[in-house]
């Protein structure tokens, strides 16, 4: 808000309705001097003036704030905005009394994080120190409750992940009022990157850092099984296609011209899909971070300072792990095209630590190409209501760009990654 701006707002639209300064300020009980200091813009009206001043002015309180007067359509986007301003408000005082109940914490400036599609995390300042504050989203993927012994564990085993905060009741899960579960960890400094932004060495220390883990898990109990056999048997490309229409239906009637044309798109390639199958007790299947990709490296200069945000972690085959966090991360993956070359040298890069069969490399592409064409991101997105939605339109996006290619260099693919295997 620009006092000034609004002081001389006032000012302009006082003499337009005939008041004198003095007129205004007995109108509203008030001394000339407030009213003076208000058009002056050293001073904002308190809240309860602002609507007794709009009514005499003819004016709406949005176009107060704003200083200026604001068109119907205007109007009710900046009202819309101006109350999720205030639900957002609202929610981090409730936070802010749910920490210090909980843990004693006195919260000081309190911000709603941007990464995460389908959890809402808050980072939050306590006196120098600095927390994560994360809902994890509920659905059957989500382990909130293994998390912090997953941590723990990998602390010890030389993996950098953050620490958990026990409340005061000494329990690393706490439940709010309305019986979410949530937890609190200690923020590590560094900085998370956005999809496709990962510079040369970033690149091999990921694959490198991602092995590490995979090796690292294999002296844990065994996970939730993520991509299994009742994923292939329940994820099908016919299954996938029949329930496209839907989603095709849900963008056309929201007027997503653009989406629309991808999933048609998405559904004639699955018209045509390969016949492919995939025997599990070949794959090399590893417990694992579950969602590892550059969004959840905090990165510091030239290294990484920490995994962030082990929620998902299940076992899934670890060639998927692999080509997903490589085509998030790569910025020559920007436009849904993969680079063959350097998609080779990220995979050097993570074999050199953790071994991989000749039957992984030469299905790593397959099935990657699978599980792309069988998620209906699209769906996803129009069905997700969390304040974080776009990643998944991001995914989306990018799963259309990666159908096409895949579908034209598949085979080609394939006989470099097996090239992998014969070179060992």
């Amino acid at each position: 808000m620009d006092q000034e701006k609004t002081g001389r707002f006032i000012a302009a639209v006082r003499r337009e309705r005939g008041y004198t300064q003095r007129a205004l300020a007995e109108a509203l009980g008030l001394s000339e001097k407030t009213v003076s200091k208000w058009e002056c813009g050293k001073g904002l009206p308190e809240p309860g003036y602002m609507l007794p001043l709009c009514q005499l002015l003819g004016v709406s309180v949005n176009e107060l704030l704003e200083g200026e007067r604001i068109p119907l359509a205007d109007m009710i986007r900046k009202m819309e905005d101006n109350m999720a301003a205030l639900v957002q408000q609202i929610g981090h005082e409730q936070l802010r009394q749910r920490l210090y109940k909980l843990y004693g914490l006195e919260a000081g400036s309190i911000r709603t994080a941007r990464f995460g599609a389908g959890s809402l995390t808050y980072l939050v300042d306590c006196a120098g120190e600095s927390y994560v504050v994360k809902y994890p989203s509920e659905n059957s993927m989500n382990h909130p409750e293994a998390e912090p012994a997953l941590c723990e564990f990998l602390l010890g085993a030389g993996v950098s992940v953050c620490r958990f905060l026990p409340d005061l009741h000494g329990r690393m899960i706490s439940a709010d009022e309305n019986g979410r579960l949530f937890h609190v960890q200690r923020l590590l400094p560094g900085e998370t990157l956005p999809y496709h932004s990962a510079p040369p060495w970033l690149m091999e220390r990921s694959a490198a850092l991602l092995a590490d883990i995979h090796r690292a898990l294999l002296d844990y109990p065994t996970l939730p099984t993520g991509i299994g056999g009742e994923f292939f048997r329940r994820r099908t490309p016919e299954r996938t296609l029949a329930g496209y229409g839907n989603t095709l239906r849900r963008a056309e009637e929201a007027g997503h011209g653009e989406m629309a044309e991808e999933i048609r798109s998405n559904m004639e390639i699955l018209r045509r899909f390969p016949s492919y199958e995939f025997d599990t007790r070949r794959l090399t299947m590893v417990n694992t971070h579950g969602d590892y990709t550059i969004t959840q490296l905090l990165c510091g200069e030239g290294q990484i300072n920490a995994v962030i945000d082990w929620t998902t972690a299940c076992v899934h085959p670890a060639v998927w792990e692999v080509m997903r966090s490589y085509v998030y991360a790569s910025p020559l993956c920007a436009r849904g095209e993969i680079d063959i070359g350097d998609l080779l040298d990220y995979v050097r890069a993570y074999i050199i630590r953790f071994p991989l069969t000749d039957y992984d490399l030469e299905n790593m592409g397959r099935l990657f190409f699978y599980f792309t064409a069988v998620c209906d991101f699209y769906g996803q997105y129009l069905g997700a209501m969390t304040p974080n939605r776009d990643i998944y339109w991001q995914q989306a996006r990018l799963s259309s760009g990666l159908l096409r290619w895949f579908e034209g260099h598949i085979d080609e693919l394939t006989e470099a990654l097996r090239g992998l295997g014969r070179g060992r």
